[in-house]
């Protein structure tokens, strides 16, 4: 596993808040130039794709804006011990290690009033930054607790959750803080559209070119600037399609997308950035068969409670999917990945599925038609059918948060 000494040193939700420094891009000549020679086609159908999750996406964003501003006020009035949102009642429970100050207090009661919520506040044991420290010992010490392959924050702040595949092992760990640990049947899953062409968009189907290479999913745009001026432009995608990087992509018709910079050393972001004329659009939809595409505005961050969607590559567009933790350190496949969310498509369905790693999550506007990225796909647990698509797809999918990728890349979102 590689060092991670370094990633911790954040404010544990606050790294979300970076998404206003590193995640927004506004659209520029330069961007617009990249979008002329490929003609952009949606869909207003709101049964179709993403555009179903319309009500449950529109009536989380007065939770979610409340969540943020919590997560911001955390960097004057250190305490926050978590948030969670509770979409169905229009309520967001709130977390505070000890007395909230008089600041919490207010911004609470103007929340209520201005955006119409309910806000419940308890109080928490640990806050979210002492715990995404402790996690991140756990991890550092991982050979010294067999089986382990998730450690966590819980959404209350009353502890870490520790996920093990050893349970006769587990009664030896030892941890600073409260942890609860719970059996993992098994780690996180890595997974890896069918004939895309540059500009390239979010959630098309890529390949590595080296032998034994599958498939994997294209993720966001984005670029590098100094000062105004972008100096590169390319298209995120997983890491664990092609450990190290450094070889070219290209999509299943052998059109060469481009060459993967080498992967971040100290940063376990599961992320590569492939080097690419890209457009700041995402898929949306099936594969092959009622395909269309939204545009990305921004980035959103991550909370428990939310509703997000997936749109990988290989098995299309799943939404209805509520994320539950969140701060996850996940082993998948032979390395652990930082900053990672987890959620499960309520229904029991599918949420992603095999080559949709590295595809795009998202939340959409207030009006469904377009998007705000909050991460890439890491893998998925919990077998479920994947329909048309075959077998293999789980339930429950993690993603890595748009934040920290953009963080580890150097990079921001390139937006509409």
């Amino acid at each position: 596993m590689r060092s991670s000494g370094q990633r911790r040193r954040r404010t544990a939700l606050g790294v979300l808040a970076l998404v206003a420094v590193w995640g927004v891009v506004a659209a520029t000549p330069a961007a617009a130039a990249y979008e002329e020679d490929k003609p952009a086609w949606t869909s207003e159908d709101p049964k179709d794709g993403s555009n179903a999750a319309a009500e449950i996406m529109s009536a989380q964003l007065p939770l979610v804006e409340a969540a943020q501003r919590f997560t911001e006020l955390d960097a004057k009035f250190p305490g926050l011990g978590g948030v969670r949102l509770q979409v169905e009642k229009r309520t967001l429970e709130l977390w505070w290690k000890g007395e909230a100050p008089a600041e919490i207090r207010e911004e609470i009661a103007r929340a209520e009033s201005e955006l119409g919520i309910r806000i419940a506040l308890g109080e928490s044991k640990y806050t979210q930054r002492e715990l995404v420290e402790s996690a991140a010992v756990v991890a550092e010490r991982a050979e010294a607790y067999p089986g382990l392959t998730r450690v966590g924050p819980l959404p209350d702040g009353s502890g870490l959750e520790v996920a093990t595949s050893n349970p006769e092992a587990a009664g030896k760990y030892e941890f600073a803080v409260a942890a609860t640990v719970v059996k993992d049947e098994e780690q996180i899953q890595p997974y890896s559209r069918a004939n895309d062409f540059a500009p390239w968009w979010g959630g098309a189907q890529l390949r590595g070119q080296f032998a034994g290479a599958g498939g994997c999913s294209t993720g966001f745009a984005v670029a590098r600037y100094f000062l105004w001026w972008e100096t590169a432009r390319g298209i995120l995608t997983a890491e664990h399609c092609m450990p190290g990087g450094g070889l070219n992509f290209t999509d299943p018709t052998g059109e060469l997308i481009g060459l993967s910079e080498p992967a971040p050393a100290r940063r376990l972001s599961d992320s590569l950035f492939i080097r690419t004329r890209s457009g700041a659009r995402i898929y949306d939809g099936g594969v092959g068969v009622g395909e269309f595409s939204k545009p990305v505005v921004g980035a959103v961050s991550n909370f428990p409670g939310q509703f997000v969607c997936t749109s990988g590559g290989f098995t299309g567009v799943h939404c209805n999917i509520r994320t539950n933790r969140i701060n996850q350190l996940v082993l998948a496949g032979f390395s652990f990945v930082d900053v990672v969310s987890l959620g499960n498509e309520v229904s029991g369905r599918a949420a992603a599925g095999p080559g949709d790693s590295g595809g795009p999550v998202f939340t959409l506007t207030a009006d469904f038609s377009k998007v705000r990225a909050a991460g890439l796909i890491v893998g998925g647990t919990t077998p479920v059918s994947c329909g048309s698509f075959g077998t293999g797809c789980g339930n429950v999918v993690a993603w890595v948060d748009i934040s920290w990728v953009l963080i580890a890349q150097q990079a921001s979102l390139v937006t509409s």
